[in-house]
């Protein structure tokens, strides 16, 4: 059937068609609304069953880990009560031999004296009756064993046990290994299981007068045994939710640990005798925990719907203890959670299917009546559009004229235009487009004027262009652009808008001129005005500028800044007589060695004639600048050779700071001038400060400075001891070694001057060197004397720790003295951690590896200390004098040392309290338990002669002979 189309046929086909597709479509779409309601439905089911089942698994974990990190917390403490069990005994094993030396040696015969020690530790016994005290000889004899008194007296050198240990050779090292003896590890034959041998464990510590080892030691699995107990009791009363709890299972499938009945179960017994069903469960979780663990569900006599109890269980081997862990929770606590949820969907679905029909109907009333009313309209317009459509003819015809005229202007004009649509997508470009950036117009047409980026501009710059677009309807402004030969030209560009009737963005049209030319007449015209055409160097001017802007930056930083005003001396005579054109290159060749001594960030400026500026900025301290002066002197006063003319030429330098003398560009320049002046009336070819006290801390300081470079080679440097005591024995137990420096003149200079000196200059490095080789050559000097054996102390700067080398040279020097490491301690303050490096962390690793006693002295000042005892082995403490100095009269000072020895012996650190003064205070620091003391109440720093005769009057063998 043919339709005829006519004005007033065609808005019926509308309507007819339209109420067709409307109704067509509401009916698809509650369709598809209700089998989408159904897909979601089911999809949530599932989901829930995943969720609930991820649960039930994550909380079997969860309970599973917590239960293993228990057992490795409890297993982990074995060796350690058994380590400290050990120490006790053998400590009180000690006591006893060292009170009866004590009280019986040299009043009875040597050998009766042996035995009356050997006698009281006989009998002694422990640890439920296996524990004994045992003593061998330096040469392996045995000389105690209460358990086998038939190999008394006779060698058990070449002992081994079932590995190859040398069992008495590594008691007697571990015995060597320091002051409190150590723990050696070796097998033997249990009590329980005569032919087979166990892990043991032994402690032993030298007994000094006879060279013996004195010790005792345990199996290790009785004490794991006890640790084993201890936790299956905490697994027995661990329970998690209403039914979940643990079981324990030997590797052999033996029940260690089986979960107690009565709580509204019927539990699942899994022990050696039951059905074949819980024989084969038992099974299944061996063969699991073999193989790594995992997850387990099995059935058995319960509470469930069908008389079953359904439970899963996390199963995981603990392989120190050879033992299988499971955690098991009643399958039905979480089904019924589950069901629940179910039911809760289901009621919801169905709740939602009456709503959608209502809504589907309501939809296809709504959309035929607006059909209805939307045909109707559309007929009124169709009318109208007629109308406006023969007089829109008319204006079109008129505008044609207008358009021929608007493009003989876009193809003639000299600036380059470019249309594009409301996407930025050029649309048309002009000739002048073409002639400017070398891209024909089929090139260019449908991409966006982005490819012409230069890549200067950031994306900031071209949203604060585009909003302004986007605001005002227009922006102009400078920009760099890319030619097709890919070189950069500035452009002057203005970006308008064009919008349609009702204010719609239809086009964007661009106009553009190259201004290359006008921009390197501007930068011409700005060189001139602030360079020095001679030397190429800023001028007064731009000096001012920059000046400014330093002075701002430093102020906001609170940093410092120096302003040099060089003048060149006697330059005139070069113009006089050589010509100006001969003093031109001079002044640029001094330009030149200006600029390669500062830094980017500094300004050299020439201010005119033969005076140079050199501003300093980021200063942290005043005596940088005194560096670059130096500098500056050393190298414009090197030879000029120019036309085969050697000229030398030196200049007078004036430092100003800021803001000590000046707070402004004026005053600063002022007073640099003014310094200057005073360095040419001191004799020219010299710097000189603005302050007079800065100048003559600068003239003390390049004193200290280069005497320091002849110290040790002029045999200037002395070392001073001042003694170490143990407070308890009053024994010399070690000494610091304090350096002293009497200048040739015989002037002291006291370290706290000199020390900073050599550590910015480097020379710290010789001293340290000297130090170290001098302390280990006068303790090797001692022990030649015969004098009792200490440890010496000496202060590390901070440069020294990051050299490289350091390691090695304590090694070499160790080495050639003959002393082992343990007899050097490396004392070193908090403000290593300051500025703490890698280099400098890996040097105090390695010295503590070597074996070198590490100090940390003026502990408790500051700089986190208690942070970094974790990371680094420290074996002494010194507590800073300031917390000794009123301690018999601050009860704050004795809290905080109270604190600190309770820390050190936690960690098993020495302390050592500074500055003991009186025996008061000696008094108090031995009853809050500290180690030793230094200070004036023992002794002051001493020549190393009169510290020996020290060592010596304090040496246990000069208090029994006194006592005799």
């Amino acid at each position: 059937m043919k339709l005829s189309v006519t004005d007033r046929t065609l808005p019926r086909y509308h309507l007819v068609g339209t109420l067709l597709v409307v109704l067509a479509l509401s009916l698809a779409l509650g369709a598809s609304f209700l089998w989408t309601s159904y897909a979601e439905h089911r999809d949530a089911l599932v989901r829930l069953e995943k969720n609930f089942e991820n649960k039930k698994q994550e909380r079997l974990r969860a309970e599973m880990a917590s239960a293993i990190a228990y057992l490795d917390f409890v297993h982990s403490r074995s060796e350690a009560v058994l380590r400290h069990a050990l120490e006790e005994k053998v400590s009180m094993a000690m006591q006893t031999a060292q009170g009866i030396y004590e009280r019986e040696h040299g009043r009875r015969p040597e050998g009766e004296v042996k035995r009356m020690i050997i006698d009281a530790l006989r009998p002694q016994r422990f640890f439920e009756g296996r524990g004994y005290f045992f003593i061998d000889d330096s040469a392996g004899r045995c000389i105690l064993l209460p358990t086998a008194p038939a190999l008394e007296g006779t060698s058990l050198w070449d002992n081994k046990d079932d590995t190859g240990h040398y069992i008495v050779r590594g008691l007697l090292e571990a015995a060597r290994s320091g002051t409190e003896g150590g723990f050696s590890s070796y097998r033997w034959y249990s009590p329980v299981d005569a032919a087979r041998m166990s892990d043991k464990l032994a402690h032993v510590r030298l007994f000094a007068p006879y060279g013996w080892i004195i010790g005792t030691g345990d199996y290790l699995y009785r004490w794991e045994e006890t640790r084993l107990k201890e936790g299956l009791d905490r697994l027995r009363a661990w329970n998690f939710g209403d039914t979940g709890h643990f079981m324990v299972m030997g590797s052999d499938g033996r029940l260690l640990l089986q979960p107690p009945s009565g709580r509204g179960t019927d539990e699942l017994q899994l022990g050696a005798v039951g059905s074949p069903v819980e024989q084969a469960i038992r099974q299944d979780m061996l063969k699991l925990a073999r193989a790594g663990g995992g997850l387990l569900t099995y059935s058995g006599r319960g509470r469930g719907e069908d008389g079953t109890d359904t439970r899963s269980a996390y199963v995981m081997a603990y392989n120190p203890w050879k033992i299988i862990v499971i955690a098991s929770i009643f399958e039905q606590e979480m089904q019924s959670a589950l069901a629940t949820e179910r039911t809760a969907a289901a009621v919801a679905l169905s709740g939602r299917v009456p709503y959608l029909l209502v809504v589907v109907a309501a939809t296809v009333g709504v959309a035929l009546a607006a059909s209805l009313l939307f045909s109707n309209w559309m007929r009124r317009l169709f009318a109208a559009y007629h109308e406006k459509l023969e007089a829109h003819t008319q204006t079109l015809e008129a505008q044609a004229g207008e358009l021929r005229l608007a493009g003989h202007v876009f193809e003639s004009s000299r600036e380059g235009i470019i249309v594009t649509d409301p996407q930025t997508r050029i649309l048309a470009v002009n000739p002048a487009f073409t002639q400017i950036t070398g891209y024909a117009a089929a090139e260019v047409m449908g991409q966006t004027p982005s490819f012409l980026s230069s890549g200067e501009h950031d994306a900031s710059f071209y949203n604060a262009m585009w909003k302004s677009i986007r605001d005002t309807g227009s922006w102009t402004g400078e920009i760099r652009n890319r030619r097709k030969d890919g070189s950069l030209y500035p452009e002057q560009i203005s970006i308008g808008t064009v919008r349609g009737p009702a204010g719609d963005v239809r086009h964007y049209v661009g106009t553009f001129l190259d201004i290359t030319e006008r921009k390197e007449t501007e930068n011409r015209i700005r060189h001139l005005a602030e360079f020095d055409a001679l030397t190429q160097l800023p001028n007064r001017a731009l000096l001012g500028d920059r000046l400014a802007q330093a002075i701002a930056h430093a102020q906001r930083n609170d940093e410092q800044l120096a302003v040099l005003f060089i003048d060149l001396d006697r330059f005139k005579n070069i113009n006089d007589s050589l010509g100006h054109a001969m003093g031109d290159r001079i002044l640029q060749e001094v330009a030149t060695r200006l600029r390669r001594l500062v830094r980017q960030t500094d300004t050299v400026s020439r201010l005119g004639g033969d005076e140079f500026v050199v501003l300093i900025t980021g200063l942290e301290q005043p005596g940088y600048a005194v560096t670059t002066a130096q500098k500056i002197l050393a190298t414009l006063g090197e030879p000029y050779l120019i036309d085969k003319h050697e000229l030398l030429i030196t200049p007078s330098i004036g430092v100003a700071m800021y803001p000590t003398n000046g707070t402004d560009t004026g005053t600063l320049l002022k007073n640099a001038d003014a310094a200057m002046y005073h360095a040419k009336n001191s004799g020219r070819n010299d710097f000189q400060f603005f302050t007079p006290e800065f100048n003559h801390w600068v003239t003390e300081r390049l004193r200290i400075e280069n005497g320091l470079r002849h110290a040790v080679e002029r045999n200037e440097l002395r070392l001073h001891y001042q003694p170490q005591v143990d407070l308890l024995s009053g024994q010399i137990v070690s000494c610091e070694a304090l350096l002293r420096w009497r200048t040739e003149d015989g002037t002291l200079v006291p370290p706290n001057r000199f020390i900073p000196v050599a550590e910015e200059t480097g020379s710290i490095h010789t001293i340290g060197h000297w130090v170290l080789d001098e302390a280990c050559r006068q303790l090797r000097q001692w022990d030649n004397e015969g004098a009792a054996p200490i440890r010496m102390a000496i202060n590390v700067a901070v440069p020294q720790l990051r050299r490289q080398d350091f390691l090695d040279h304590v090694r070499e020097t160790l080495a050639r003295h003959g002393l082992p490491p343990g007899r050097l301690e490396i004392e070193v303050t908090e403000s290593v951690f300051l500025d703490l490096d890698s280099q400098t962390g890996q040097t105090l690793r390695n010295l503590t590896d070597l074996g070198v006693i590490l100090s940390l002295d003026d502990f408790g000042t500051g700089y986190s200390s208690l942070s970094y005892l974790k990371h680094f082995r420290f074996d002494v403490l010194k507590i800073d004098r300031s917390f000794v100095s009123e301690l018999h009269c601050n009860r704050d000072d004795v809290t905080l040392i109270r604190a600190i020895v309770s820390i050190a012996r936690d960690m098993s650190l020495i302390t050592v309290a500074e500055g003991i003064e009186s025996a008061e205070q000696q008094r108090i620091l031995t009853e809050l338990g500290c180690s030793a003391g230094q200070g004036y109440h023992f002794s002051r720093p001493v020549p190393a002669a009169e510290l020996a005769l020290q060592i010596r009057r304090t040496a246990p063998s000069a208090a029994h002979t006194t006592a005799g």
